[in-house]
């Protein structure tokens, strides 16, 4: 069996539930264990929101073509929020 270990600094958790999320959410996504799209969802983030905290926490963006397969069917099924 495969595992990731996530790191959740105790300062985190003492902000509360949003803040321990989004550091899981990044912590998959940068681990590639979960797309752009995944992990945002995982947050009900919309792309910009997403993109944002990526940025805010100096995260490097992956895109490849998986997440464009994901997005271009998010679109044709009319469940982009982008």
């Amino acid at each position: 069996m495969q595992a990731i270990n996530i790191q959740i600094p105790i300062e985190l958790i003492e902000q509360g539930e949003t803040a321990v999320l989004e550091q899981i959410a990044m912590q998959l996504y940068e681990n590639k264990v979960f797309t752009f799209s995944q992990a945002r969802r995982l947050l009900n983030y919309s792309v910009w929101e997403f993109q944002k905290l990526l940025g805010e926490n100096h995260v490097v963006r992956q895109y490849d073509q998986d997440d464009l397969a994901e997005d271009i069917e998010a679109i044709k099924s009319g469940l982009w929020d982008g």
